[in-house]
């Protein structure tokens, strides 16, 4: 298939280039002169004038068009940008994209490939601070690698909590490899001496440069990413609230499961989070479908939200309810101990439904113990009918 790229960017075409899926890459003056048959446009918002939708769509009317914004600053102007293309039927992708991954969105959408199962990457988002993503996550780690044969990290990537404080954490932080990250210099072995080890699974610590919380960059991050994939296996990113911060957008846009936890305060569900989503995630084509929804410190109260109204509140499906342990949370805090390792079967169970669900997903190799204690569950049971 033959594709058009407007952009002033070379990269753009050399990596289409790359893809064996892909007979041509075209620039504007190549393809009106070859006059082919283009089965896909990407627009860079950085040298192609929104004005002239109207003429690439007289030109190829059934072409699938891509447009990737530059330099937008208010989220009015983002919806405008959206609604705009969408009546010229172009999808807007994200802003925070980098080159590679606008290469691969394109190529995925054009062709149906789906490789995201491969990749093992699963973010964790909260609906405002406070709501858990941090403790989740960590815990949730601490359980599936008391499952699985694959290595786990978990990448703490909210620029504003740098979560070294639920273990006697020894590794660096990530401001640590800001240098590394900003030249494209990290390498797997700087990455593996700067993870701490601990509980069964690796951790890298999040930014405690307060200086540092909105001056990381989608490329850097990227970069991150991609080197923890060629250590670990499967990668659990804590990645916040923010959803205005690089570190926060390409925990979205890498993975491939997508958890929101929330708890029963108002300004989460109600407050913060729905603003977030218009201004920020819908307006590049997100849906409230892409998150699986975690409940987290749940109490059965009749004065607060239930389980199902936060699922219609958020438009999402809950995979998981984790109870309120009260004192046991600060104890285990104190103690710098997971919540896992020190709270009740009901907390412990509802966590390994989820590391279930993601051994499921990506495709992760149980531990042989585990596979013979289930088969042995199994003929017990069968022993009675």
């Amino acid at each position: 298939m033959n594709l058009l790229v407007i952009s002033k960017n070379s990269i753009y075409k050399e990596l289409f280039e790359k893809s064996e899926e892909i007979t041509s890459v075209l620039i504007m003056d190549e393809a009106t002169k070859a006059n082919v048959e283009i089965s896909a446009i990407l627009l860079d918002g950085e040298s192609f004038d929104l004005d002239s939708l109207q003429q690439v769509r007289d030109l190829y009317p059934e072409s699938l068009v891509f447009y990737k914004p530059r330099g937008v600053n208010s989220d009015i102007i983002m919806r405008n940008i959206t609604r705009l293309c969408a009546a010229y039927k172009v999808k807007v992708l994200s802003e925070y994209s980098t080159v590679d991954q606008v290469v691969d969105e394109i190529i995925n959408q054009i062709t149906n490939k789906d490789d995201y199962l491969s990749k093992r990457l699963v973010s964790f988002f909260g609906t405002h601070s406070g709501a858990g993503v941090s403790t989740t996550t960590l815990n949730l780690a601490r359980s599936l690698s008391n499952k699985i044969e694959e290595k786990v990290l978990v990448l703490s990537l909210n620029s504003w909590d740098p979560s070294d404080y639920f273990y006697h954490y020894n590794g660096h932080y990530l401001n640590d490899l800001k240098v590394d990250l900003k030249t494209q210099n990290l390498t797997p072995a700087r990455l593996s001496e700067a993870v701490s080890h601990q509980n069964g699974f690796y951790h890298l610590a999040g930014n405690r440069d307060i200086k540092m919380q909105r001056f990381y960059q989608p490329n850097e991050i990227e970069h991150l990413i991609k080197v923890a994939q060629q250590l670990f296996d499967v990668i659990l990113i804590d990645a916040g609230t923010h959803f205005d911060t690089a570190p926060t957008v390409q925990s979205y846009l890498s993975s491939n499961l997508r958890f929101l936890v929330t708890n029963q305060e108002e300004k989460g569900y109600r407050g913060y989070f729905p603003y977030v989503f218009q201004q920020l995630i819908e307006p590049t084509g997100g849906k409230s479908d892409d998150f699986m929804l975690i409940i987290n410190r749940f109490q059965p109260a009749n004065t607060l939200i239930n389980e199902k109204a936060l699922e219609e509140e958020l438009g999402m499906t809950k995979v998981a309810t984790l109870p309120d342990m009260g004192d046991l949370g600060a104890m285990a805090a104190y103690q710098k101990r997971l919540l896992y390792d020190v709270s009740d079967s009901y907390y412990t169970k509802n966590l390994d439904l989820l590391s279930n669900l993601i051994i499921s997903e990506c495709r992760l190799t149980e531990k042989e113990q585990l596979m013979e204690e289930r088969n042995e569950k199994k003929g017990f049971l069968s022993f009675f009918k």
